[in-house]
């Protein structure tokens, strides 16, 4: 695998992307996982400019895109305000669009939203994971139905009724993070009513899906803007949009009292609810700039890294 990709690109002849992926992935941490973005396109005026009051295709949020990303500027910490824009420039390497589209997330058949990644769609990353509430363990979890288990990976909550998994972490502040992703199975149907943050009992930062399910036997990978106010965003799954939304008042200089999921579908004892990777995380935005190379195996794209922060000014300027 070394030397695979190099100055020039990758090496021509046959290509398994996918292959590429795992190992880079596995064994040098190249590869990752991205969160594909494409904002809502609105509807228009008699003069073609946006409204802004309905969506006529809704934003395409989907996570768990496999990328390579190799940066060709990684910083230019020219300051902006409120300690903004570290700015830069990345190749980044996807697989073929055939490919992109039967990814579950994707998948074609139910999302005829997505037919190609165009210009200025953006490709988000984890910078840096600000707060894991861990889940090798069952310290600080408690829930209000059934009992609490751990197989060094993900919580299990074996239900005796609707309920919740309720982490309570000690004096953990995520102030640097714009980003929540977690993981969440099931053995039978679940509806998953809500998720929330919060910092005292008067502030908490509800997520609130509409009508979300998570089908029985597969991970569904859950990765949303942590961010106050009164806003709206997106969880894919199979395809097909729920929408969020995102409403409370939040101090983001208090430390994080509680992270709660709330859910509901019980039916027998047998049922079971897992959780794993939760994280807090500062996240890093590529926008697509233009298309270097396709082929049957994989898309090079050229992005830029239109914004960013300096973390220490963001903190500073709270005060």
């Amino acid at each position: 695998m070394p030397g695979l990709i190099g100055s020039q690109g990758v090496r021509p002849g046959a290509l398994n992307m996918n292959r590429v992926f795992r190992a880079l992935r596995y064994r040098t941490e190249q590869a990752q996982k991205v969160t594909y973005h494409r904002p809502a396109i609105y509807d228009t005026d008699s003069y073609g400019v946006p409204t802004g009051t309905s969506a006529a295709v809704p934003e395409l949020l989907l996570p768990d895109l496999p990328a390579i990303i190799r940066p060709t500027v990684t910083a230019d910490y020219a300051q902006e305000r409120q300690g903004n824009n570290i700015i830069g420039a990345a190749r980044i390497y996807t697989p073929n669009i055939t490919t992109i589209k039967n990814y579950s997330n994707f998948d074609q058949d139910n999302n005829t939203n997505f037919n190609e990644i165009e210009g200025w769609d953006r490709l988000i990353t984890n910078y840096r994971t600000v707060f894991s509430p861990p889940t090798s363990g069952t310290s600080n979890w408690t829930t209000d139905e059934g009992s609490i288990t751990s197989d060094g990976e993900s919580i299990t909550n074996t239900l005796t009724g609707d309920g919740y998994l309720l982490y309570t972490p000690t004096s953990k502040n995520a102030l640097e993070a714009d980003r929540l992703r977690f993981k969440i199975k099931t053995n039978f149907t679940l509806t998953l009513t809500n998720f929330k943050s919060k910092n005292t009992d008067d502030e908490v930062l509800t997520f609130t899906p509409t009508a979300l399910t998570v089908p029985s036997g597969t991970w569904l990978t859950i990765d949303v803007p942590y961010v106050s106010g009164t806003s709206s965003t997106s969880i894919y799954r199979g395809g097909t949009r729920y929408a969020v939304t995102v409403a409370g008042t939040y101090d983001y200089e208090t430390n994080i009292k509680t992270l709660e999921f709330n859910y509901t579908g019980y039916t027998a004892g047998t049922d079971t609810v897992q959780i794993k990777e939760v994280e807090f995380y500062k996240s890093v935005s590529w926008h697509v700039h233009s298309l270097k190379d396709m082929t049957d195996g994989y898309i090079i794209f050229n992005c830029v890294r239109t914004r960013g922060r300096i973390d220490s000014r963001r903190r500073a300027y709270t005060e």
